[in-house]
This record gives structure tokens, sequence and C-alpha cells, in this order.
């Protein structure tokens, strides 16, 4: 950083549902505080809250409207049934919210990740609002259907959620393009815990299947557990499961294969080892594994931003998918590795190595407001 940049208050705002958010926006919050940059949290769930105020974080809940696809679209019927309850007390307490930030400061910049809090206080403030996330490529750019599933609802949320950025960076681990000035493509943010861990190739392949609705790992990891018992029984196999899935399941560990309750710093120590994973189609989880040089056999849930992602790897030659976890699929996979394991290398050395913390840091601290004051040393 220049030591002419001033110290800049930033609020990010998280989606709160599921870790992904989280995990990468305490990432960059991290990062920023450690620029000597102020930041504070604005996210929905008092388990999402309580995360940050952990990492020494000023944090506060807002609130997240519920907008469900119907037909690859948000109808607006939709919306107003599933929120006209809750619409009162969410309302109040983003009003709350706005109260707080009065009180407690305005910051200087607000960084939004695919969540309505943030952008509605920005424009309230009247101040720059980014958006760091890997949706907006839904919005930005016109990305091709994939089966029966199409951008449309991820379109219209964002739409909501952000009607307007200063500048979007959109997280990508495969090259993407845009004549709009005002977007960016950077690699995406990978914890630092990942990028220092010793990667080996051992002959264990890590698993994680997580619940979407009505969709849980149960199928998954009975089939998976059947083969490598089967047809692959000197490898090893480590299933990771949310802890209240964990019961449910202990029944298919055997030998070699082990069901293991979710642990972060567990899970990636044993990817970083692995020659194979296999998941569902998220976009962290895959992003982590291509930046451990690791390839992966995903089953996408039943969302358009699973089937691209796991459309986009398959076409790379970074991985294969298939729509159910299945023997041949499995074995083809394994049979595979090695090949996969080296292109993901490839590709990662080739577009994953760079830290996109330092170009968000970077553009934010351009910003007209972050001139003029010396920082101190403990800041530079």
């Amino acid at each position: 950083m220049s030591e002419y940049v001033q110290p800049l208050n930033v609020i990010i705002g998280v989606n709160g549902i599921g870790m992904g958010h989280s995990v990468r926006q305490s990432v960059i919050a991290q990062y920023l505080r450690d620029r000597g940059h102020q930041v504070r949290i604005v996210t929905n769930g008092s388990a999402r809250v309580e995360y940050f105020r952990d990492l020494g974080f000023p944090a506060w809940d807002g609130w997240m409207p519920t907008l469900i696809a119907r037909g690859d679209r948000i109808h607006g019927s939709d919306a107003v049934r599933a929120n006209i309850r809750q619409a009162p007390a969410g309302i109040a307490q983003h009003l709350r919210l706005r109260r707080i930030i009065q009180r407690t400061g305005v910051p200087d910049v607000f960084i939004t990740d695919y969540e309505p809090n943030t952008p509605r206080l920005a424009y309230h403030f009247g101040k720059p609002l980014i958006s760091v996330d890997q949706q907006s490529k839904y919005r930005h750019l016109k990305l091709p259907t994939v089966g029966r599933y199409a951008r449309t609802a991820d379109e219209q949320r964002l739409r909501y959620f952000t009607p307007h950025a200063q500048r979007s960076f959109i997280c990508s681990y495969v090259p993407l393009e845009a004549d709009d000035g005002t977007l960016e493509f950077i690699a995406p943010v990978v914890p630092d815990l990942v990028r220092s861990t010793p990667v080996t190739t051992e002959p264990v392949a890590t698993a994680y299947f997580s619940r979407y609705f009505d969709h849980g790992p149960e199928e998954s990891v009975r089939t998976l557990a059947e083969v490598f018992r089967q047809y692959v029984p000197e490898r090893a196999l480590r299933i990771y499961a949310h802890s209240d899935e964990i019961e449910s399941l202990r029944q298919y560990a055997d030998g070699k294969i082990e069901i293991c309750a979710f642990d972060r710093e567990a899970f990636i120590a044993d990817m970083a080892r692995s020659e194979a994973v296999f998941s569902n189609a998220g976009f962290n989880l895959i992003s982590e594994a291509f930046v451990l040089g690791k390839p992966v056999h995903l089953v996408p849930l039943p969302t358009y931003d699973q089937h691209w992602c796991a459309k986009v790897v398959h076409e790379a030659e970074l991985g294969t998918t298939a729509p159910r976890i299945d023997r041949g699929a499995i074995l083809d996979f394994l049979n595979r590795s090695r090949e996969l394991r080296n292109n993901v290398v490839r590709h990662r050395d080739q577009h994953l190595t760079s830290d996109p913390r330092v170009r968000i840091a970077s553009y934010m601290e351009s910003l007209p407001v972050a001139s003029g004051r010396l920082l101190t040393p403990s800041a530079r």
C-alpha cells in the first residue's frame, strides 16, 4: 500500500446462506484489516454473525428476503407470499441497522457479496459500492442454459440485491471476458490455509456432499462407499458431512472408508493429500481443490450455479461430472485421475496463482476518499 493512502472504514455485506460466502469474505476482511483498514460486517443469521465476531470483527444481523425460483424465474407473487409475514420485522431490522451505522460511523466504502443490505445502505449514505462475488457473471454475461437450468433467476436476484455497483469484481476459476469497464474478473479468493497446506498424492480420495432442501447426501455416500469397497479396496475414502447427517451415514463406513464430521482444517488437509475429490458443484470447494492441484468429480445440486460450475469444469477437462454418483462415472474418473490432475496443475499455474485480494484492495485504495493522509507504520 502507498504510504499516502488513508486508512478506510469499510463495511462488507455477506450472504449468510452456507459457509462459502463467509469464508471468502473473511479472507478479504482479514487482509484489509492487516493493511490498516477498519472493517465491519453485515450478514444474516446469528451463526454467521458469531463467526465474524469470533474473528474480531464488529458484525450485525441483517434481513435477507426469501427469493426462491420456480421454473428458472422468480415470480412476484411467490416473492410476496414468501415475505409478506416477515417483511415488517425485516424492514424494521434494516432501519435499526441504518441507525447503528449512523451512530457508530458511516463507512467510506461498502462491499457486497450477493446480499441486499449493504447496497441499500450504500445508496442511502451516498457511498461507493463494490461487489465481490462469483454470481455476478450470471447477471452480466449471457451464459447459456445448462440442461433444464437457466441463469434467469440468478440474474433477477442480483438485480434486486444490487441494482448498480461502482465496480464488480467477479471471481472465476476459468477465464472470462466482458466489454463492460466496470467489471473485473479475478481469481477465486482462497484462504491462506489452503495455499500454504503441504500437497502430496496418496491412494486416498476425499468426498463432501451437502444438503439442498430435499436433496441430501445419503444416496451419494452409499453408492460411493459401495464402489470403493467393491472395486478399489486398496484406496482409502474419507467422506465428510455435517454433524446432523453423521448418525444416518455411519452405516456406510467400513475398513478404509471413513465417515467424518465436517471440520474445515481436517478437510483441507485430506484434500491436499488426495488423488481425487468427490463433491457437489459448489464454487468455493472447486476453487480450493484446484488451488491444491486436485481434480474433482461433481454431482451438481439442482441450481443453475452448480450445473454451470460442473459444466465448465468438465469442458476444461479439470474434472468430470454426472447427474448422480454411479459406478461407471466413478471408475472412469479414477482411471483418468492422473491425467486430470496434470491438467488442473497446469491450469492453476496459468490462471490461479495471483492473489485477488491485492487487486480488490488496490482499487479501494485508489478511490478519492483514500488519498491524502499518511498511514501509521502499523498500517503499512
